[in-house]
């Protein structure tokens, strides 16, 4: 094939993935001898992304060995480098290092692109500023009219103000380049864009970092699915970031976080843990479970209330509890405290709040501002069509963590019935709905730039649990697909969901969300456009479905995962 269009695409980045699928499936059907150098280029793309670098590098030096030096050859000791310096191989990294950027005439002009990305990135990494880069003109026109080399060394460059510490022109080329990418789209590109922003502001301007974790939070949940290593970076420094500034969203991120962390196995579960072993401790104290549970009555509870009351000399009276019943949960007579007695409790104080409070107040607080937003968001739910509001509910079910904790087949019959009212709906029911009415904020970098963000102080009687980002941006995406989806089949389409084992909801959860990623994405040569599969062809008819993100959505699966959607989606 010609490997100028394949750079073309490359640059698009990991997002592009459903293509190359598409692309390694012509070429295999094509002729495989001929066509092996190109589709083993396309899988040690697709091991590095799956962060499997061992079997990547086994098979990028094998090329290595049997390929002439060209543009090929170049392209493998580019993916090369990268993976030597995410396993911190530092003298292996120099090696390859010196290999490009001394022979770098002589690479072929469609891959520079690609290549001086690479090296400007190592350089900044490895090397002193004033150590000599002349042999590489690292920026030229044909730079420039490449909208995904002209990302990623913005991004270089911000990297090297950011070593200089100077904050202000780091960010500024940061935004440049995530505006820059987002043009393509680069999801991986964009959402490192943002992460570095709040990484690099978190411990000079913690109060700015802050800010830019919501477009962060929103495009991170917008473009990736649970187990990208995007997904993980991403919410650590938002974790850290939120920590920082006692922000509410922390105890959001840390449950998002450890649920995701949870749902991993094997080899990437062993990379995760190594990378992010300290913040998968500490989110754990911090994840909020909020069933209307008993809390266990402990020293650090007792420590807590005890001060706040004697602080405020707060009449036992004020409290709505009997004086028996605080003296006996002071003096740990009894075992358990009951959510409502507790609540009673807080209702009486104030105090700050911080990410040492008791799990078990913050828990309280949360179902207090669920309970207040519900009052008014339920009335509003039932104001709605009966289609809209199942059509809302799923969209709103189908985006959360909390959804394993939902009756979805119950609530579905009892909004058909009229029979959901607000006695019913627990606190996972309740948050669902409220997320129903939750509205994205228009993202507006100049405002996050200029804007002095004063430092919040968060007490229990001002603090609010807003949506999260991650979910905002999963939402929007899930909206397309419900937009698309043939009313008259919906009630048949959500039958047929739960009707699911777990295993077989994630498979066709992936293809929705992909379905909406994939929606507006433009400039992809028709070569390169799948078609909608002939075993997926009565599914999208019959739903009513665009094909093109239908087509897009189904080469985002690949082997056994692609035939068991087939099998799914046969069942609807």
């Amino acid at each position: 094939m010609n490997l100028r269009s394949l750079v073309e695409i490359v640059n698009k980045g990991q997002f592009i993935r459903p293509i190359l699928n598409y692309v390694v499936h012509y070429l295999e059907s094509d002729r495989a001898d001929k066509n092996k150098s190109v589709v083993n280029y396309i899988n040690v793309l697709k091991l590095k992304w799956d962060v499997k670098y061992d079997e990547a590098l086994e098979i990028i030096d094998e090329e290595l060995q049997g390929l002439k030096k060209g543009g090929l050859h170049c392209l493998f000791l580019d993916q090369k480098i990268y993976i030597l310096n995410r396993i911190k191989q530092k003298e292996g990294v120099k090696k390859v290092f010196d290999e490009l950027k001394d022979n770098f005439d002589n690479i072929p002009v469609y891959v520079r692109g690609l290549i001086v990305e690479t090296l400007k990135n190592i350089h900044e990494l490895y090397y002193e500023p004033d150590e000599s880069m002349e042999k590489i003109r690292y920026w030229s026109k044909n730079y420039e009219q490449n909208l995904g080399d002209k990302g990623f060394i913005l991004l270089s460059k911000a990297r090297g103000k950011k070593n200089e510490e100077r904050y202000d022109e780091a960010i500024s080329l940061n935004i440049k380049a995530f505006k820059v990418l987002k043009t393509i789209p680069h999801p991986s590109g964009m959402v490192q864009a943002l992460n570095k922003i709040s990484w690099w502001l978190k411990d000079v301007n913690k109060e700015k970092a802050l800010a830019f974790t919501f477009p962060l939070g929103f495009y991170l949940g917008y473009y990736f699915d649970d187990n990208n290593f995007n997904v993980f970076n991403s919410l650590d420094t938002m974790f850290q970031v939120q920590k920082n500034n006692k922000d509410p969203l922390v105890y959001e991120t840390a449950f998002i976080f450890s649920r995701l962390v949870s749902s991993l196995s094997g080899d990437k579960k062993k990379i995760i843990w190594n990378e992010f072993e300290y913040t998968i401790h500490d989110v754990r104290r911090l994840v909020l479970n909020i069933r209307n549970r008993n809390y266990l009555n402990t020293k650090t509870l007792r420590a807590f209330i005890r001060k706040e009351i004697g602080k405020e000399k707060i009449p036992i009276d004020s409290m709505n509890i009997s004086e028996r019943t605080l003296k006996e949960f002071l003096s740990a007579k009894t075992k358990y405290i009951q959510p409502n007695t507790l609540r009673n409790i807080l209702d009486a104080l104030e105090f700050k709040i911080n990410t040492s409070t008791p799990i078990c107040i913050i828990k309280e607080l949360k179902k207090k501002d669920i309970d207040k937003k519900f009052e008014i968001n339920f009335e509003k739910f039932k104001n709605l069509p009966k289609g809209r509001q199942i059509s809302e509910f799923f969209t709103s079910y189908f985006v959360h963590y909390y959804k394993e904790e939902i009756d979805l087949k119950k609530i579905i019959k009892e909004i058909e019935d009229d029979s959901l009212i607000e006695e019913r709906c627990d606190y996972y029911t309740k948050e669902l709905v409220n997320s129903i009415f939750e509205r994205n904020p228009k993202i507006n970098f100049n405002s996050l730039l200029t804007n002095v963000q004063k430092p919040k102080i968060y007490t229990n009687k001002n603090i609010t649990f807003n949506e999260h980002p991650f979910y905002l941006g999963r939402k929007e995406v899930v909206k397309r697909f419900m937009k698309d989806l043939n009313k008259k089949n919906l009630k048949e389409f959500i039958e047929n969901y739960i009707g699911l084992d777990t295993k077989q909801k994630k498979t066709i959860e992936k293809f929705i969300m992909n379905y909406g990623r994939y929606y507006d994405l433009k400039d992809i040569p028709k070569e390169f456009t799948p078609k909608v599969a002939k075993e997926i062809n009565p599914f999208v008819k019959k739903y009513t479905l665009k094909r093109k993100p239908s087509a897009l959505s189904f080469y985002v699966f690949e082997g056994e995962e692609r035939a068991e959607l087939v099998e799914i989606i046969g069942n609807f």
